[in-house]
């Protein structure tokens, strides 16, 4: 299913309006621009591509940040809903696991809604947590007022 597919493991400038278009079909992400996307893709420690081979058009990407030793974070698992159901995703995800820096890494995340919590337990992730619980504090972060990149 997915030949005439391809993994990179960098974005480049040319890929981003493609990647735009992937955002705009999130739920999280249609408001991201070509400037914070950059920006996202150059502070991103391994960035996931797949590309049609045909066209060369980006239509699958995610991301991972990490410390390199203990932890990693999945972010922005996305394929075009023109290429959905073709394993993709699947596909992009294995990218990720088996890239050899990220394979030493003591424990990789993510977050995901439940209606995909399945697709994630087939590739060996769990919501078994130990008691651990998520929180979430969201941005701009600000304390006594100031933004904190401000202070």
């Amino acid at each position: 299913m997915t030949s005439g597919f391809r993994v990179v493991d960098r974005i480049d400038e040319y890929q981003i309006d493609d990647l735009l278009e992937l955002f705009k079909h999130t739920y999280w992400a249609p408001h991201r621009t070509y400037e914070d996307v950059a920006e996202l893709i150059d502070n991103t420690d391994y960035n996931f591509g797949v590309v049609d081979e045909s066209t060369g058009r980006l239509v699958g990407y995610t991301r991972v940040l990490s410390d390199h030793v203990y932890r990693a974070v999945v972010y922005d698992v996305v394929v075009h809903p023109d290429f959905r159901g073709k394993g993709l995703g699947r596909m992009v995800l294995d990218a990720v696991v088996s890239h050899p820096e990220i394979a030493e890494i003591e424990y990789l995340c993510l977050f995901c809604r439940p209606d995909v919590v399945e697709l994630y337990r087939k590739m060996g992730f769990t919501d078994e947590l130990g008691g651990l619980q998520l929180m979430i504090r969201k941005g701009p972060l600000r304390i006594d007022g100031k933004a904190d990149r401000e202070r």
